[in-house]
């Protein structure tokens, strides 16, 4: 038989993978590559899968465990089908490891043709290949089941897997698998960080607090942020990435809900969806959960502080993107920004990111520059700036000469961060900084948006009230955000942080919620026309 052709019949879903493989123009009779991931590529998949992995592992020992076959191994892959765990024998781990069944190798169809793993990818949902189902004849000595783990937000965060010898039968794990599959799902959607309510639901009240319980998470507008499957199937949530919020999926006021999860109640209560009728519900603001030790889990690695300012506004993420890349030059760095849209924020917090242990000294240009000792002056904070960083504030009030001077002292472990309030364009028209030598030097530029041209507004107001109130919830209604919009906020993010924790104090500190009236007048008057 021609070995393109399938040598048993196939179900409709494998037929069509193999015409993929086809498409891919694979020969089923081909050697196993060579190549494996670089080592050190193989690390950065791991730390960026540390949430996966960290809530993963003791579920995944339970299924091996479970599965009772000696001869067998589960894998965990990322979302784009790269192996990043293995757990089995040793001895079938051996002979899985010479069809690169094994850390750092892709399984996808494209570059391993029919198989669980790739096929799961492709399709979103459980599949088995059985011996001579899989496309390459050198994997037609395994039989793999696999499925995919959703992610939170949407997607496939990774596959599951469970592989062993072809002649074994894994007719009994699809369940085990899937119910594996959502134990990871809801341990992923529990640990968020992000969010302002929590609800768990279902149509049977013995199951509101197990794994199979709806779980979703929702912003203070009432976004959906995160849910599980399980969640998704009860509210008919059939898109990759749902897109929805809690007023299209039930027929209960958001802020009533709001109102009884700030009580703190236990309780599960009756709550009508918009799809499938009643429910159990029992919902909770996050800044309330609390931590059992029996359910405590390591936490992953958090995210940096310089991650932390990207709320979601483009020019932001573009600043972010380029500061990432400085972070690995040796040149000078310029960040143009209006007076308190963020530059010294910035600055320290790539400082805490980079540099911690090491100085940050700042220089007040324009004081130094009308002093009788200005070189004296820039040469003693280059001393101290030594191997930390030299921040330099309005540095186009320092002379050419001292800017060039500066600005060639930039290095991979002395950084020069300079700072100016005056737009890049007007820099250039008015010939304030020597762009040439910058530019030589290898230098980078940012520009931060002000406040009132920023994408991100309300999810601004909220970190600052988060930020403000740490030890309790408070709903920001949305017609404060609205109120709050109109103002232009001259001061940018300095004034609108300052002017809410007024805000906040004013209210009190048993207030749950920030309305328009709790707004006064005055606060927002003087420079709102």
């Amino acid at each position: 038989m021609d070995s393109a052709t399938p040598p048993i019949p196939l179900s409709a879903a494998l037929r069509e993978s193999w015409a993929r493989c086809h498409r891919h123009g694979l020969d089923p009779d081909e050697p196993l590559p060579t190549h494996a991931l670089a080592r050190a590529d193989l690390a950065d998949r791991l730390e960026a899968n540390a949430r996966l992995l960290t809530f993963s592992r003791p579920v995944i020992e339970n299924l091996y465990r479970q599965i009772d076959c000696p001869a067998s191994t589960v894998l965990l892959t990322d979302s784009q089908g790269l192996i990043l765990s293995a757990l089995g024998d040793t001895a079938f781990l051996d002979r899985a490891a010479r069809v690169a069944l094994s850390p750092g190798v892709e399984w996808t169809e494209a570059a391993m043709g029919t198989n669980a793993i790739g096929t799961a990818l492709q399709l979103g949902e459980v599949v088995t290949v059985q011996g001579d189902e899989h496309f390459f004849t050198r994997n037609r000595v395994l039989t793999c089941v696999a499925t995919p783990i959703l992610a939170p937000t949407g997607g496939i965060a990774g596959i599951l897997d469970i592989s062993t010898d072809a002649r074994a039968d894994l007719s009994h794990a699809d369940a085990l698998l899937r119910t594996t599959a959502e134990l990871i799902e809801h341990r992923l959607v529990e640990s968020l960080d992000d969010g302002f309510l929590t609800l768990r639901f279902h149509s049977r009240q013995d199951l509101i607090g197990t794994p199979f319980e709806g779980l979703a998470v929702f912003d203070e507008s009432g976004r959906l942020l995160a849910c599980n499957r399980a969640a998704r199937s009860q509210l008919r949530l059939y898109r990759e990435f749902p897109d929805t919020s809690f007023a299209e999926c039930f027929a209960t006021d958001w802020r009533r809900l709001i109102d009884w999860a700030a009580l703190g109640h236990a309780t599960p209560f009756p709550l009508r969806t918009a799809v499938a009728g009643t429910c159990v519900a029992r919902a909770t603001l996050r800044g309330q959960r609390r931590h059992s030790p029996a359910a405590e889990t390591p936490a992953p690695p958090r995210s940096t502080v310089v991650d932390a300012i990207n709320l979601g506004d483009e020019r932001v993420a573009t600043a972010l993107a380029t500061l990432a890349t400085w972070a690995q030059e040796s040149g000078p760095l310029l960040i143009a920004g209006e007076t308190g849209t963020g530059k010294r924020h910035l600055v320290h917090a790539f400082h805490h990111d980079h540099a911690e242990q090491r100085p940050l000294v700042t220089l007040d240009c324009a004081a130094v520059a009308a002093g009788p000792q200005l070189r004296a002056e820039t040469e003693h904070a280059l001393r101290q700036a030594e191997s930390g960083i030299l921040y330099l504030i309005d540095s186009e009030a320092l002379p050419y000469a001292e800017q060039v001077f500066l600005f060639r002292a930039a290095s991979s472990s002395t950084r020069i961060i300079a700072a100016t309030r005056v737009p890049l364009v007007q820099l250039h028209e008015q010939q304030r900084i020597p762009f040439g030598t910058f530019d030589a030097c290898g230098g980078r530029r940012i520009e931060l948006p002000p406040l009132r041209e920023r994408s991100d507004f309300d999810a601004l107001v909220r970190r600052f009230v988060r930020d403000a109130c740490p030890d309790r919830p408070v709903y920001v209604c949305p017609d404060a955000l609205a109120l709050l919009r109109r103002h232009r906020w001259p001061g940018n993010l300095s004034e609108l942080n300052n002017r809410l924790r007024l805000i906040l104090a004013l209210m009190g500190d048993d207030a749950g919620q920030l309305c328009p009236e709790d707004i006064p007048e005055e606060l927002l008057e003087p420079v709102a026309g």
